[in-house]
């Protein structure tokens, strides 16, 4: 059964509404963006395959900030999506945590296969 533990030393983005450019097309506001990458990157440091099967994902997020939980997790799903799992539709169980920082803002990631879920 696959289990992954990702620890985060950052301050949690939300994530943003797409941006409309100059040039008429949508694009990914940059803090954003690079967010979700830094997520992935740090995630493949533990990660070797992505996990197939249903999974439960379980977030904490040590900070200040007065964003919405909600966006704060779809930037990490979405970070997570590809590399700990193949798609964010796998995820059948999420529970988010926002908690006051001990020493440092930081997010903390428990990613595990779902038993008994088709």
């Amino acid at each position: 059964m696959a289990y992954f533990k990702i620890e985060i030393q950052t301050k949690p983005v939300p994530k943003a509404r797409p941006r409309l450019g100059v040039n008429g097309r949508m694009y990914t506001p940059r803090e954003t963006r690079e967010f979700e990458e830094l997520i992935g990157w740090t995630t493949r440091s533990v990660v070797r395959k992505p996990i197939e099967k249903p999974v439960k994902v379980n977030i904490d997020v040590y900070s200040k900030t007065r964003a919405d939980i909600d966006n704060i997790a779809k930037a990490i799903l979405d970070g997570l999506s590809g590399i700990a799992f193949i798609d964010d539709r796998q995820v059948v169980d999420l529970r988010i945590r926002k908690l006051s920082p001990v020493d440092c803002e930081k997010i903390v990631i428990v990613i595990r296969e779902a038993k008994g879920v088709c």
